[in-house]
């Protein structure tokens, strides 16, 4: 065997050694994504409002307004940072809405119930875009 041809060996015997001691199995579970308290209260709120819209669009009353919603104020972030004064308005302005759209006669409650839509589409542009179309879907035209 010349010199070229036990280089080519050595080399694939040493590729494949390091292939191997690269490919080790990790012991360590896997990170799986955890939502955050606004994550899945803003999901909680989603489907709240799915319902509500249907009911607006029957002309049936809604039910009270969904006291959980007030924890906008306390729920843990993705973000941490994204809790500055606008969106702490925006949150106050979300829940001024949606009891306004839970307590008021019928020829209102469209008013309300899209303007506290609104409130969110106004929020999610300047944080976290992506729900944004899903978020329009509420809206009653």
């Amino acid at each position: 065997m010349n010199r070229i041809g036990f280089f080519i060996i050595c080399l694939v015997v040493l590729s494949c050694n390091s292939a191997t001691k690269n490919k080790e199995v990790s012991k360590e579970a896997p990170l799986m994504y955890q939502p955050s308290e606004m994550a899945l209260l803003m999901r909680q709120m989603y489907e709240a409002n799915k319902l509500a819209k249907a009911k607006i669009i029957r002309n049936e009353k809604l039910q009270s307004f969904p006291e959980n919603f007030m924890t906008i104020h306390t729920a843990v972030l993705t973000d941490s940072t994204d809790r500055d004064n606008e969106f702490i308005s925006l949150a106050e302005q979300f829940v001024n809405y949606q009891k306004s759209a839970f307590s008021s006669s019928s020829d209102s409650t469209v008013y309300y119930f899209n303007k506290s839509i609104n409130t969110c589409i106004t929020c999610h542009n300047t944080r976290c875009a992506g729900p944004i179309p899903k978020i329009k879907k509420l809206l009653i035209h």
